[in-house]
């Protein structure tokens, strides 16, 4: 499902921050957002969810943004936050997992059997009652992307999905991006973990001061000294290692040493 960017613009009331990308296109399939924090990564996926108004410089599959999400919203574009108390607000584990089907007005039997699977699916099964704000940060952020993919939107957007899990949440994380890769959805998200980025991404965009300063695959960011510098980010180990012992080929992960 292919994201369209014409001359997209974005100035915060009373700030002197902007956000201009003036023509690009998200690929199908996992595109990782990078940067340093404020460079505008977050602002363009809000852009992106709608959640900022975007003038139509934002389009989907052909259609402005506006238009692609007239009809069925919530099962086209999700989005994930990066901090769980600006997204969680029902009294319930489950009730905040079936409010976005209850708005799609699914029937009330699929709603439940969605409900329990997902729960069981992100190891939550245990804390269906509990208050959300009760639950840990880790499995907060878990509820809140279980939120995102209840509905199997088209388009998923997370903003640091990674971070506040513990191992075993960021495993579970990074297969049910992989599964809706392999299935042929978009996902767009930001990260700081280089390794993870590694590992799992070919597509990445370097923000900075709400530019565009690298569109491409991993590799060719990693090697430009220069622009990481610029960007004040640190390569993956496993290439940094690679480099440090003169490999020809371009080693990402640990999986390929």
């Amino acid at each position: 499902m292919p994201i369209e960017i014409k001359n997209l613009r974005y100035t915060y009331p009373n700030s002197t921050f902007s956000l201009e990308i003036p023509r690009e296109t998200f690929p199908t399939g996992l595109v990782c957002l990078v940067g340093q924090n404020g460079s505008g990564k977050s602002t363009l996926l809000k852009l992106l969810a709608d959640l900022l108004p975007a003038d139509g410089a934002v389009a989907v599959n052909g259609q402005k943004l506006a238009d692609y999400l007239a009809d069925r919203r919530l099962s086209k574009i999700a989005y994930a936050f990066q901090d769980p108390n600006d997204q969680l607000f029902n009294s319930t584990v489950a009730e905040e997992l079936a409010w976005s089907m209850k708005q799609a007005r699914l029937p009330a039997a699929e709603i439940a059997a969605r409900t329990d699977k997902i729960l069981e699916e992100f190891g939550l099964s245990a804390f269906r009652e509990q208050n959300p704000y009760d639950l840990s940060l880790s499995s907060k952020k878990l509820l809140t992307i279980a939120s995102a993919l209840v509905l199997d939107p088209e388009i998923c957007l997370l903003d640091e999905p990674l971070m506040s899990l513990d191992y075993p949440g960021r495993q579970l994380v990074t297969r049910l991006i992989r599964r809706r890769v392999a299935r042929g959805k978009s996902v767009v998200m930001i990260t700081h973990d280089m390794d993870w980025l590694a590992r799992e991404c070919r597509q990445v965009w370097a923000m900075s001061r709400g530019r565009l300063l690298y569109q491409g695959p991993v590799a060719g960011l990693f090697a430009d000294q220069d622009l990481m510098e610029q960007l004040g980010l640190l390569p993956a180990r496993a290439w940094q290692l690679s480099q440090l012992l003169g490999l020809k080929t371009e080693i990402l992960s640990p999986d390929e040493l």
